[in-house]
């Protein structure tokens, strides 16, 4: 049967999603960033100290909704929010050492993550912020590389990827970053069209690639901790964060790659 119940549950919460998401992004301003705050809060799940949890969630907010630094304007970070990020996720280990509750591991483990997933909400809101036809771009090919993968994975996929995401294919990955780079092309010819199209699919091929390496990298990560999905507050999705995943990597990316196109 080819729509079973994880699939229906999966195609109903995508849907509720988009009437939430959408709307946001097109009023945008202080009610998209306000989404990212509670996608913030909602990704951020962690077992440690109460004291440490709520400095990394502070942390991490500080971090999503800091202001322009004038040595750094282009990523929209202040250094002094970085340094104070460094040492109020460090510093804690100092109490809780001999504890066994908080140590060395787990805070450069806390501070990465806290650090990566701030910045790219960050930088997310000023996509979005000076550049919204660019930021629905990260958005498609991250949503429709997603789920070109999984429809084509799950007609036509054979041949099993990697170890790291069992139920991945060849057929799937390729079927992914197909669709996903050739239907945000369209897309950008007919709302950006800046540059030669030859340019536009190779810098979206790469960021569909890095999609797939984004999904991959956080398939190693649940796998490393035992968990199957970060939660289970999408039916059929798992977590905020499992929904983001890619989108984190495709960013970062971009960040890269930023100038190209």
């Amino acid at each position: 049967m080819l729509f079973g119940d994880s699939m229906r549950k999966r195609i109903i919460s995508g849907a509720i999603m988009c009437a939430i998401f959408i709307p946001l992004l097109i009023i945008g301003g202080l009610p998209f960033r306000i989404a990212l705050g509670i996608i913030a809060i909602l990704a951020y799940k962690k077992n440690y100290p109460k004291p440490v949890i709520a400095t990394g969630l502070f942390v991490l907010l500080l971090l999503a909704f800091s202001n322009r630094d004038i040595v750094y304007s282009n990523l929209g970070l202040n250094y002094k929010y970085l340094m104070f990020s460094f040492l109020a996720l460090f510093l804690p280990t100092i109490f809780y050492f001999e504890k066994d509750k908080y140590n060395i591991k787990d805070a450069f483990c806390l501070t990465s993550f806290v650090m990566f997933l701030g910045i790219v909400l960050n930088l997310a809101s000023n996509i979005l912020i000076y550049n919204k036809p660019y930021f629905i771009m990260l958005l498609l090919i991250t949503v429709l590389t997603d789920v070109f993968a999984y429809f084509t994975g799950v007609m036509i996929g054979k041949h099993k990827f990697t170890k790291i995401s069992p139920n991945k294919t060849i057929e799937g990955c390729i079927g992914g970053v197909i669709m996903g780079t050739v239907i945000t092309s369209i897309y950008y010819m007919t709302f950006i069209g800046i540059e030669p199209i030859s340019k536009v699919m190779l810098v979206l091929l790469i960021l569909s690639i890095t999609c797939e390496v984004g999904d991959l990298f956080y398939s190693a990560l649940k796998r490393e901790v035992g968990i199957k999905d970060f939660s289970n507050l999408i039916p059929g999705h798992g977590g905020v964060l499992d929904r983001i995943d890619s989108l984190t990597f495709v960013i970062a990316m971009y960040v890269l790659l930023a100038g190209i196109i």
